[in-house]
């Protein structure tokens, strides 16, 4: 006969031992019977889009300016019309100062261009 023992305790044969049976394994571990009906008694909606971002997360520095400058962009008409006129007489001006730079690059262009052909003139007579 086989001896149990355990930690401490007395060795007991096996024979004096309760016995239970082996229990049967599972066998069923999921069904989906009847979740489509349920689910689409009701109806299976799509998720509402928020009319809003959400600012959960984000960087609250950059909220509270953001919300400043939302703030600090409110109008009147006038002034609307005021800061149109004002932004394409800068838009201009920006145009004006790049053509006189893009002219003035051509320039120094040509005359480095014109100086390194009198270099290779002179060089070519000596």
């Amino acid at each position: 006969a086989q001896v149990w023992c355990t930690g401490g305790q007395q060795c007991v044969p096996s024979a004096l031992l309760p016995h239970h049976p082996a229990a049967m394994a599972k066998s069923k571990n999921h069904t989906g019977h009847n979740q489509i009906y349920k689910n689409h008694r009701n109806g299976i909606k799509k998720t509402r889009r928020p009319k809003k971002m959400s600012m959960q997360g984000m960087n609250c520095k950059f909220v509270r300016n953001q919300a400043f400058a939302k703030r600090g962009m409110k109008c009147t008409p006038e002034e609307k019309e005021e800061r149109l006129a004002a932004q394409k007489e800068a838009q201009k001006r920006m145009e004006e100062k790049k053509v006189q730079e893009r002219a003035q690059r051509l320039k120094e262009l040509q005359d480095e261009k014109d100086a390194a052909a009198l270099k290779a003139a002179k060089k070519g007579k000596n």
